[in-house]
């Protein structure tokens, strides 16, 4: 008797393979979606709570924590702090309190980065609104958060220019809060560079009248705030140029923080100025200064964190000055200046603002994530 032993065809082990693939993708699928939807709605439960804790202390002491804290058996609640729980693997990223009006109010910004996404979750709430996802197109591996994020290379991480790439009179804001920054005085085209981590994409300007204005009205009304640029000092002139300005008042009541090149006797020197303006014009007290890094990438960090004024040149700290920074009026429209410095080579790669003192961790985050 003759037995036959049957197999599988190739065709048909192919289509079982083909098949367990799918059912594969469809599971994982199925477990991402329904795991990152669990930390969202952590997350926003960790901000719901937070709120709520914050609103209490805010009656009982006429004011909001000046600072909040997560351990609390080393950082406990105080009548300046307020220590809040969390979510495993949720963080606060910002937090700031505005207590110098008859309008109290906070920001308070969370993220979890153990989804499943190439990206983590951010989630943000104020004493007036409910939380809300922050947008994703910020650069990437950047410390979330930003109101502001003027970037000349959104695309394929620097490595074209992106959205902002065919645009002459507007600056994307990739930080999704629509600040966006209206070019003038420009080239037909005033992006350029190559778009490498030695030579990222930048703007450039036209002649010296050329500059981006961002109107932010209420968006920039921060009682703590952190502005930071990449820029590229060429030094070879002895004129002042302005990378940023922001600036409020008048006299000597005038108010903000500058990133410029300084000239008369420091000719390319690269610094930044932070704090009030005196009598006889911005206090020298406030002034970072670092001549090394002419004809290179700098990073440059002006920051408050509602006591201390700092300036940071490539992630070292050069100033570190207490001094008041006056409350925002109401009345007054904020705008933010920045210059593409063409004239003679220098430029500006990224503009960021954010409503919170950075910590130094996310300092060194931003600038380990480079110009691009």
């Amino acid at each position: 008797m003759n037995v036959k032993n049957h197999a599988f065809t190739i065709v048909e082990l192919l289509v079982v393979i083909v098949v367990i693939a799918i059912l594969a993708t469809i599971t994982i699928v199925s477990y991402t979606g329904i795991s990152n939807k669990a930390v969202a709605s952590a997350l926003q439960s960790d901000l719901d709570n937070a709120s709520k804790a914050l609103k209490l202390f805010q009656v009982d002491n006429s004011a909001y924590p000046s600072t909040i804290s997560t351990n609390c058996s080393t950082t406990p609640t105080t009548t300046t702090n307020l220590c809040l729980k969390l979510s495993n693997g949720n963080n606060y990223i910002g937090y700031s309190a505005n207590n110098s009006s008859n309008s109290q109010s906070f920001l308070l910004i969370t993220s979890n980065s153990t989804t499943s996404s190439s990206t983590s979750l951010t989630y943000k709430i104020t004493n007036s609104t409910s939380p809300t996802q922050l947008a994703t197109t910020m650069q990437p591996g950047v410390t979330p958060g930003a109101i502001l994020e003027l970037r000349a290379a959104k695309a394929n991480n620097g490595l074209s220019q992106g959205i902002n790439s065919p645009l002459t009179t507007t600056w994307t804001d990739t930080s999704g809060n629509g600040n966006n920054g209206t070019l003038t005085g420009y080239a037909a085209n005033p992006w350029s560079g190559y778009g490498t981590l030695l030579d990222p994409n930048y703007l450039v300007r036209a002649s010296e009248s050329g500059n981006v204005t961002v109107t932010g009205n209420s968006n920039f009304r921060t009682s703590t705030f952190t502005a930071e640029q990449w820029v590229w000092n060429a030094g070879n002139d002895t004129n002042y140029r302005t990378f940023l300005n922001f600036l409020y008042g008048s006299g000597s009541n005038t108010y903000g923080f500058a990133i410029m090149r300084y000239s008369t006797g420091w000719t390319g020197v690269l610094g930044a100025y932070i704090g009030r303006a005196n009598i006889s014009g911005w206090s020298y007290l406030n002034w970072a200064s670092d001549p090394a890094p002419i004809g290179s990438w700098t990073h440059v960090v002006t920051l408050y964190d509602g006591i201390y004024g700092d300036v940071y040149i490539n992630n070292t700290r050069k100033v570190h000055t207490a001094f008041v920074y006056a409350p925002v009026p109401d009345s007054i429209n904020l705008n933010m200046t920045v210059n593409g410095e063409s004239y003679p080579g220098s430029r500006v790669s990224i503009t960021r603002l954010y409503p919170f003192a950075l910590n130094s961790s996310q300092l060194q985050t931003n600038y380990n994530n480079g110009p691009n």
